[in-house]
Order: C-alpha cells, then structure tokens, then sequence
C-alpha cells in the first residue's frame, strides 16, 4: 500500500523517479525498491517523501493516527546479509555496526529500555523459530539491553555463527537453545562454552516482523 500510493502520487504530480530521488535526497533505485514494496523507507525518509508529495503519512501509511504515534517509535537499523554471515559478532566494541540494509521503525513500548549498544535488526534464515512467528526471512528485532529470561526468545552467537531460539538456562550454568519446530533439535552448551566466549546470548528478540505462527 505503502509504494502503491508513493507511485500514485509521483505520477499524478508529472514526476519521475529520479526527480523525487533528488528532492528527497536518496538514490533513484531505493525509491523503486520503495515503491514496488521491497523497502521501507526510514521515518525521516517518509516524511520528505510526504511532504514533496504534497500528503501526510497518515495517508501514505495507511494508518491513521501515524504520524502522532511516530513520536513514540524509534529508528532501528537493519543489518544486511553479508553483515550477518562474516560478523558473528554482530557490531564492534563502540556499538556502531558493520554494514546497514535499511532502517525500521519500532514502537518504543515494544523496545523497552535501550542502552549503551542501540538495538538492531537482522533478517532470519530457516524455519526452526516457526512457532513463534519466526517464519524464513522474517525481521527480528534484537535489544542487547533487554533482560533475557527463562522461555525468552534471543539472537545467540555460536562461534561466528547467528541463531534465533528460546533461552533456558540450567542450574549449572549450562545452556539450551530450544527452536519451535519439532523438526529441529534443542542444542546444549555447558558453562565452559559461555565463559570461553563460544557463545553469547546478544539480546532479547523484542519485535518480530512476518507471518502468524504456526501450532503444532
């Protein structure tokens, strides 16, 4: 709806792509990934759009009271692919992260609490979160400042590697990364692999975009 009603009014107004590219000071190409639905644009972005458009992102968005709840929503930046695969890490030490895909906006209540690490978003490969809504290439929001309980769904380093499971740790120190699809298997890791740095709990998983779960 979002690019639909963007291509709309561009073309109702005798504009070109390259022309609000210009106005809004972006490139010609991230404007057709807007339009054809590919990309969301940033809050900062949907307003320039909007005003050269001569609209509100109420109108744009669909949603109505949007831009009123947008002061309650904050910018999340999501990481692209090969950020993900060759940074198991995730960022470096002063929080600023290696390569960026796009920006997200989150509501502020959903977030929680953000500290000195900003939160992030990374796209999820695989079907083993599926029962919590973690369908293949859904959008995980992750906030290293959120405490992780028991049950808590969290993006966990392994190595260089990223994984998305249930949290529970045992009394022992150990740990159990348990997916929601019955076709995968829980994995374990004693203490030793936690204080070694082998693996990492990053963040709790605070928002999630993609299908509704599915019940097993």
């Amino acid at each position: 709806m979002l690019g639909e009603r963007i291509r709309r009014l561009r073309k109702e107004m005798g504009m070109s792509v390259t022309e609000l590219a210009r106005r809004v000071k972006t490139s010609p190409s991230y404007i057709s990934e807007i339009e054809k639905g590919e990309k969301t644009p940033s809050l900062n972005l949907l307003v320039r759009i909007a005003s050269e458009l001569r609209t509100g992102i109420d109108y744009l968005t669909g949603l109505e009271g949007f831009a009123e709840k947008a002061l309650n929503v904050t910018e999340v930046v999501l990481l692209d692919q090969a950020s993900v695969t060759a940074a198991g890490k995730g960022m470096d030490q002063t929080g600023v992260y290696p390569a960026v895909e796009e920006m997200i906006y989150v509501p502020d209540d959903a977030l929680g609490p953000v500290g000195d690490i900003p939160p992030f978003a990374v796209r999820v490969s695989g079907e083993s979160m599926i029962g919590a809504g973690i369908t293949d290439n859904s959008i995980v929001v992750v906030n290293p400042n959120g405490e992780v309980g028991q049950g808590d769904v969290a993006l966990v380093t392994i190595g260089n590697e990223w994984t998305v499971k249930y949290i529970y740790t045992k009394a022992d120190g150990s740990l159990e990364l348990r997916p929601a699809n019955p076709s995968y298997s829980p994995m374990f890791f004693n203490k030793e692999d936690l204080t070694s740095g082998l693996v990492k709990i990053i963040g709790k998983v605070v928002w999630i975009i993609g299908k509704p779960k599915k019940e097993f």
